[in-house]
C-alpha cells in the first residue's frame, strides 16, 4: 500500500497524542506499546517506524502533554484584558469540569509527580514548562510579580490534585473554592492580585524563651 507524503509523520503524531493523554491519565508506567499501538489503531510491529524505543515516545508524549498545558495557559491570558487575566485563569482552572478531564487537563497535576522521579530529560521538560506559565502570569508589569505567579500557580495546581485524589463531590468542590477565594481575595469580583494583606497568625512566644524577672523591692523602702 502507497501512503501520501506525510503519512509517517501524521501516524506519528497520532501515537504521541494518545500517549500524552494515557500519561496525565494513568502515569508514565501505563505506557505499553502494544497496548498503545492497538488503542491508535495500529499494529505492533509498525511502532519502531516511528520511534527509537519506548522511551523515546514517553518523552516525545511527556513534551507533548507539557506543550498542551503552556498552550492553553497563553490561550486563557490572550483570551482576557490583562487585568482580567488572572480571573480567567482561574475560572477555568478550579472547575468540575477541568478536574474531571485528567486525560485532557493541565499536564502540572498529572505530571508532577511523575517528573519527580522520570529522569533528567523529563524533569528538564516539565521545569522549562512550568517556567512558560510563570513568566507568562507575571510578564505584565501592573500583574503579579514572579515570586506571586509563582504561589498562585502553586496554590491552583495543588488544590486541583487534591481535588481529584479525594473521595467526596462535595468536599472536592470545597478544596477548589477555598483555594480560588484564596487566590482572589475571597472576592469574586477581584479582577487581579488581591491588594488587601492577608491576616498573619499571631506570632507565638518560644517555648525556651526567658520570661523577664520581677524586680525585688528594696528592704530600705517604707
Amino acid at each position: 500500500m502507497r501512503y501520501e507524503k506525510g503519512h509517517g509523520a501524521g501516524t506519528s503524531a497520532r501515537i504521541v497524542e494518545c500517549a500524552s493523554a494515557r500519561i496525565r491519565e494513568r502515569g508514565i508506567e501505563s505506557i505499553k506499546v502494544a497496548g498503545l499501538m492497538k488503542s491508535a489503531g495500529l499494529t505492533h510491529g509498525g511502532f519502531y517506524l516511528h520511534f527509537k524505543s519506548r522511551r523515546d515516545l514517553i518523552e516525545r508524549a511527556f513534551a507533548r502533554a507539557m506543550d498542551g498545558s503552556v498552550e492553553q495557559w497563553r490561550k486563557l491570558a490572550d483570551r482576557s484584558s490583562r487585568d482580567e487575566r488572572l480571573l480567567g485563569i482561574v475560572d477555568y482552572y478550579l472547575t468540575d469540569r477541568h478536574r474531571n478531564a485528567v486525560a485532557n487537563g493541565c499536564a502540572l497535576p498529572s505530571l508532577g509527580a511523575e517528573a519527580s522521579r522520570a529522569g533528567v530529560g523529563i524533569k528538564r521538560t516539565f521545569s522549562s514548562g512550568l517556567r512558560e506559565i510563570i513568566d507568562l502570569l507575571s510578564e505584565d508589569a501592573n500583574g503579579p510579580s514572579k515570586r506571586e505567579a509563582i504561589a498562585i500557580v502553586s496554590e491552583i495546581v495543588g488544590a486541583l490534585l487534591l481535588a481529584r485524589a479525594v473521595d467526596h463531590p462535595e468536599f472536592s468542590s470545597e478544596i477548589m473554592s477555598v483555594a480560588r477565594e484564596y487566590v482572589l481575595g475571597g472576592d469574586p469580583q477581584v479582577l487581579g492580585i488581591a491588594k488587601a494583606p492577608r491576616k498573619l497568625p499571631a506570632r507565638t512566644k518560644r517555648a525556651n524563651a526567658k520570661r523577664p524577672q520581677k524586680r525585688e523591692k528594696s528592704k530600705h523602702l517604707p
